[in-house]
């Protein structure tokens, strides 16, 4: 199982989707009277000002869903070394939803933006999805080029 190139590379995958889950910001945005505001998955956004919400229509739920599901697939993906096809076809659904969660974090972060009427420093965590992005990408080629080998090896027997 860990010999094969793909099983690394999901690995790395999904440790690149769990970074998200810490405290490392994707973005922050820089204000006068209040500093900086970081933007991760996990935090609660509140104005230190008012003592209340800065973002009423701001929810990063669905980007802990998104990442979730990217990071069960990955797992899954890993555990099941025996079975190519099915191993090609959640990594390829890991891509896609890999794809949406960037989608929806630039999103997220573009309404934060709007509401906060200033400009976002994209930080780190921005690039890990793009990273995990790659690394799918690797790991289905790699899925992919090794059924091939199987099948060119049991049309010789």
């Amino acid at each position: 199982m860990i010999q094969r190139i793909q099983t690394v590379y999901l690995m790395l995958a999904f440790i690149a989707s769990a970074l998200l889950f810490t405290q490392l910001p994707i973005a922050v945005f820089q204000l006068a009277n209040v500093g900086t505001i970081p933007f991760n998955i996990i935090s609660k956004y509140q104005n230190p000002e008012l003592s209340q919400d800065v973002f009423t229509s701001i929810s990063t739920l669905p980007l802990i869903i998104v990442n979730g599901a990217l990071l069960l697939l990955s797992f899954i993906s890993v555990s099941l070394y025996k079975n190519r096809p099915l191993q090609y076809r959640l990594s390829m659904i890991a891509f896609l939803i890999n794809i949406i969660l960037i989608i929806v974090i630039f999103f997220t972060a573009d309404s934060m933006q709007n509401q906060l009427k200033t400009e976002a420093q994209y930080k780190l965590g921005a690039i890990l999805p793009v990273i995990s992005l790659v690394l799918i990408i690797l790991a289905s080629k790699a899925i992919r080029k090794d059924e091939k080998k199987v099948k060119a090896a049991d049309r010789l027997r």
